[in-house]
């Protein structure tokens, strides 16, 4: 829909979006200036992708993936879609120790 891809994660800024992409994946203001890594782009919570990108240098990316992929993380409710922030419900080991990037 935004024309990620899935394989490959260059880090780069994110490029605007056309009008039909839903509200909560449109980029911020500072993923449009700042270089990121582009899978941050896919969540639909601007809050977490700009806290993702200020804490960057403090984030272990790669832990983070490895909880979001490994252990129970989200889960999405029947009927809603992805892009929709209200379909995501957290699990409670994952916001305790990644609920910061979120609220």
């Amino acid at each position: 829909m935004m024309g990620l891809t899935c394989s490959t994660s260059v880090p780069s800024k994110s490029r605007p979006v056309s009008l039909g992409i839903p509200l909560s994946l449109h980029p911020t203001t500072l993923q449009l200036t700042t270089i990121h890594v582009s899978w941050i782009d896919r969540f639909p919570f601007p809050h977490m992708r700009d806290t993702m990108i200020t804490m960057s240098a403090v984030i272990d990316e790669e832990e983070f993936l490895r909880d979001l992929f490994t252990s129970p993380s989200f889960t999405l409710k029947a009927g809603k879609s992805s892009w929709d922030p209200e379909a995501w419900a957290i699990e409670k080991a994952f916001a305790e120790k990644w609920g910061f990037l979120l609220f």
